[in-house]
């Protein structure tokens, strides 16, 4: 029985270390906003991770051939991506105020819904994280036909993991904000609005010449 779910620990663990926009941002959050800043950021990577499950369980195969064989999937996901980033990094330099976005947390309260609703987001527009859930859909779920709440349970340790490990990555941020100073939080800001930028155009180039 438990070892069914073994495998769900290793897919969380990979799952929270892939290299991606949400990889950057959630350390970027952590230190530029603050530690409960940072974990409803990854609360709503969550709620779209919920939502990315969903279509798969729900989905066929022919979903999963539709991304990978139709190339507009990644262009809009290379659009989404680079907006959001464009926006992120223009917003930086209109207002001058946003030069003094590190919050102190014990005087300042974060916007945490804000933080929630761009962890979302960020997540939701990626679509290769939906191919990551039709994957493990299809790979695990024939396994869990004749017990299908078991998939769910199957996906709950996915997250499970994934949070947990993600939860110790935002404290490791936080013990590095103190050796850091606002312009060098700055400077993270913006590489890490930059690599969301790149990966976008690196979608959009693939979407239209793969």
């Amino acid at each position: 029985m438990i070892s069914d779910f073994l495998p769900a620990i290793f897919l969380g663990i990979i799952l929270s270390f892939t290299i991606g926009p949400v990889f950057f941002t959630i350390l970027e959050v952590s230190v530029s906003k603050g530690f409960k800043a940072a974990v409803f950021f990854n609360i709503g990577v969550v709620f779209s991770e919920i939502v990315f499950f969903a279509i798969a369980y729900v989905s066929t195969s022919s979903l999963l051939e539709s991304i990978q064989d139709n190339p507009s999937w990644k262009v809009l996901g290379g659009v989404l991506l680079s907006f959001y980033a464009g926006i992120t990094l223009l917003g930086m330099y209109q207002n001058k105020e946003e030069k003094e976005f590190m919050i102190d947390s014990e005087t300042v309260s974060p916007n945490l819904l804000k933080n929630l609703i761009k962890g979302f987001l960020l997540n939701i527009i990626n679509f290769a994280v939906l191919v990551f859930w039709i994957l493990i859909v299809a790979n695990y779920g024939p396994g869990f036909k004749e017990t299908q709440y078991k998939m769910v349970v199957f996906f709950l340790v996915i997250v499970g993991t994934y949070f947990t490990i993600d939860l110790g990555k935002i404290y490791l941020a936080q013990q590095l904000k103190t050796s850091l100073t606002k312009k060098i939080i700055t400077k993270i800001k913006i590489a890490v609005n930059t690599i969301i930028l790149i990966i976008g155009f690196v979608l959009i180039f693939k979407g239209f010449f793969e």
